[in-house]
């Protein structure tokens, strides 16, 4: 593997200026409710955690919900914005996964001895393409199954994961953790 050039820093860095770029420009035409700083803070948390949680990962083959943690910052940071909240979360939450998984596709790269700068090209074109891909399936399918997400769907198309993530987000963004974990609450 030393015979392979590594990949320059300054490709790490357009990885994370562009997307972070997107995020920005995403908050600030959608009205979200979420305020910049509070998405500067959701990347810098997630940065921060990301190699402690690889090593835990690593070490006990586990893997650490953190979903749970950024819902309850958010609260208590942008209380009363269930959006704010789930965007919050979603930035933060995916950030950590990904830089985790992508570490960890690294690591079975260079295990197989397949060049670095190779494997690095293949895990963006194929992130490129699967987030354009996702999109438009899911369009297809919102326009398409009838009573998608329903609870009484005929073939199962239920959504029980959007319920939850719908769900937490109005506990922790409308109604807000000091109601629930703050001293005097019940």
């Amino acid at each position: 593997m030393r015979h392979y050039p590594e990949v320059p820093m300054w490709w790490y860095v357009i990885t994370g200026v562009i997307p972070f770029a997107f995020v920005c420009t995403a908050i600030k035409i959608v009205p979200t409710q979420l305020p910049l700083w509070a998405a500067v803070i959701a990347i810098l948390l997630s940065f921060s955690l990301a190699i402690p949680l690889s090593i835990f990962i690593a070490i006990s083959s586990q893997d650490m919900p953190t979903n749970v943690m950024y819902e309850l910052i958010a609260g208590y940071m942008l209380p009363g914005r269930p959006f704010a909240n789930m965007i919050f979360k979603t930035v933060a939450y995916q950030t950590t996964f990904q830089t985790i998984s992508f570490a960890a596709n690294l690591k079975t790269g260079h295990y197989m001895k397949i060049p670095p700068q190779i494997m690095f090209t293949i895990q963006i074109l194929s992130t490129v393409i699967i987030s354009i891909w996702v999109v438009f399936i899911q369009n297809w399918m919102l326009h398409n199954i009838e009573d998608i997400c329903t609870p009484h769907q005929k073939q199962g198309f239920i959504c029980p994961k959007s319920t939850t993530f719908g769900t937490a987000s109005i506990i922790f963004g409308a109604i807000g953790p000091q109601c629930l974990f703050s001293p005097g609450a019940p």
